[in-house]
């Protein structure tokens, strides 16, 4: 089965529904490498992006039965009913479910032979991504037939690791979390100080708090970040 996977991958169509912000990142990252065909229920959308890109504008959902790979980058809610609607396609294909929060068991019990899926999900933002920075991508480590495939697929859009796609939601939510936490405290105690400027809050917490985080992750802090990291970390101490 594996053989026959690497020859979908190297000579087959790949379509992408949903052009969202990971949608339109995901083909950008794809376009000239792979013959690509992009579907959205936005008909504007779709030629606009498929023009940009020179990938085929699909005008409806059964179009892309011409795929032997197609990448969901859709809300969460809406990924099982897009794969009981490629079902009825009966076409045999690899359906690769990128929405954080639709878990990979239900993705496998919503696909019906000859169609199968997988999960592909990122430790990243769309936001960074669209700057060009790279995100980890988590190829999900089963099927295992289907991991080489979408490994290499996916390696020109991001740093790719094999392992339980489905960790990325607790990892994200993680993210999150302690960053809007920072940024919250970060806006209530300039406000307690007087600092109430929008403008001053917004350059404290987008560039010099967000930078900040970004070096800390890579590891390229400043004498006076470093400074500060002593401080936080000979409190714990005590």
């Amino acid at each position: 089965m594996q053989k026959g996977m690497n020859k979908m991958y190297d000579n087959g169509l790949i379509g992408v529904v949903g052009l969202g912000r990971l949608g339109r990142i995901v083909t950008a990252r794809l376009a000239g490498q792979h013959r690509l065909v992009v579907y959205d229920r936005n008909a504007e959308l779709v030629k606009a992006i498929a023009e940009l890109h020179g990938a085929a504008a699909a005008g409806r959902l059964t179009e892309l039965a011409c795929c032997n790979i197609v990448l969901l980058a859709l809300p969460d809610k809406e990924i099982v009913t897009c794969i009981r609607e490629l079902n009825a396609l009966k076409k045999e294909m690899l359906v690769i479910n990128m929405a954080t929060n639709a878990p990979q068991k239900v993705v496998e019990e919503a696909a019906e032979q000859p169609l199968r899926c997988t999960s592909v999900k990122f430790v990243g933002h769309a936001g960074e991504m669209a700057l060009g920075f790279n995100p980890v991508i988590i190829v999900n480590e089963e099927p295992a037939d289907q991991v080489q495939a979408v490994s290499k697929l996916f390696q020109s859009i991001g740093r790719v690791v094999t392992g339980q796609a489905d960790i990325v939601t607790e990892i994200n939510t993680i993210a999150a979390q302690k960053a809007l936490e920072a940024g919250v405290r970060i806006e209530q105690t300039l406000q307690a100080k007087g600092y109430n400027h929008p403008a001053i809050i917004e350059s404290a917490i987008a560039q010099v708090g967000a930078g900040i985080l970004k070096s800390y992750a890579t590891k390229d802090l400043g004498p006076f970040a470093q400074d500060i990291i002593k401080e936080l970390k000979m409190k714990e101490e005590v």
